[in-house]
């Protein structure tokens, strides 16, 4: 008897390495910018590296992950095909 494996696993783990990988790059930019940047005041009387790393970066990120999601996360049902529905 051979294991036939759900799809659906094979999208999860695709996914979850997106989202690995998505969550490195953000932290890994988050970090830099936080550590490269001066405290001169740039926006709303902030240090330049609070301004840019806690308010800007996370905003281009969030506009980045709605992008990836549309585009690289299927939508997949999450009840099996072969299941009959349930009437209520």
């Amino acid at each position: 008897m051979e294991f036939i494996e759900d799809p659906r696993i094979k999208i999860a783990r695709k996914s979850l390495a997106l989202a690995w990988i998505f969550y490195s790059v953000y932290l890994l930019v988050i970090m830099t910018a936080s550590y490269t940047l001066e405290n001169e005041p740039y926006m709303w009387g902030l240090p330049r590296w609070i301004a840019i790393g806690n308010i800007i970066i996370p905003i281009i990120f969030i506009i980045l992950l709605v992008f990836i999601v549309e585009k690289f996360i299927p939508d997949i049902p999450m009840t099996d095909d072969d299941e009959p529905e349930k009437k209520e």
